[in-house]
């Protein structure tokens, strides 16, 4: 219980952190630290579904901080877990360059996904090659950002956590041997 607590309050200062960059860096070349953390829980979280509510709520977080269309970032950002969740335990996402792979890949379809999604509910004009061509720099920032953001919310996972979960294999989805059923 300790461990969510710790992750929720990084994920909100991530945001205050963010926002603050926001005002001073232009859109495509500020990081996207709260989205990062979100990432890194994805991928280094073993709890399923305590994962997908503190992504929920720090997009529902950022829903209410950037003035997008209400649950937009929430969805994505649960749609984000769910891929490094799964990514996690599927691949062998333990070294810096495929961890900085998936967050590039991640980020672009993430901006895609932003984009679209905005144009399908407000009668804008569907993304083109700017997009992508912004997408594409924002993954490049936020590949050198996920390095310490990633490593933060492996730390407070290991220093707050009430179990030692570091010497456990990644489970199937939602599953906890400990309890010995789904979470």
């Amino acid at each position: 219980m300790k461990s969510i607590g710790a992750l929720f309050a990084i994920g909100v200062l991530a945001l205050v952190v963010q926002g603050a960059l926001a005002r001073m860096i232009p859109p495509p070349w500020c990081p996207d630290l709260a989205w990062l953390v979100v990432v890194g829980i994805g991928l280094r979280w073993p709890h399923f579904v305590s994962g997908v509510v503190l992504a929920v709520v720090l997009g529902y977080g950022m829903d209410l901080l950037s003035g997008s269309l209400m649950g937009q970032h929430a969805l994505l950002r649960l749609v984000s877990f769910l891929a490094a969740a799964l990514a996690a335990r599927q691949l062998d996402l333990s070294g810096g360059v495929s961890v900085g792979i998936f967050v590039l890949v991640m980020t672009v379809v993430y901006g895609i996904a932003m984009v679209t999604s905005l144009s399908f509910f407000v009668d804008a004009t569907w993304p083109g090659f700017d997009v992508v061509g912004a997408s594409i720099a924002h993954a490049i920032v936020n590949v050198l950002a996920a390095g310490p953001m990633i490593g933060i919310v492996e730390r407070v996972q290991a220093r707050f956590s009430d179990e030692e979960v570091g010497r456990r294999g990644p489970m199937p989805l939602g599953f906890d041997s400990l309890r010995g059923g789904f979470l």
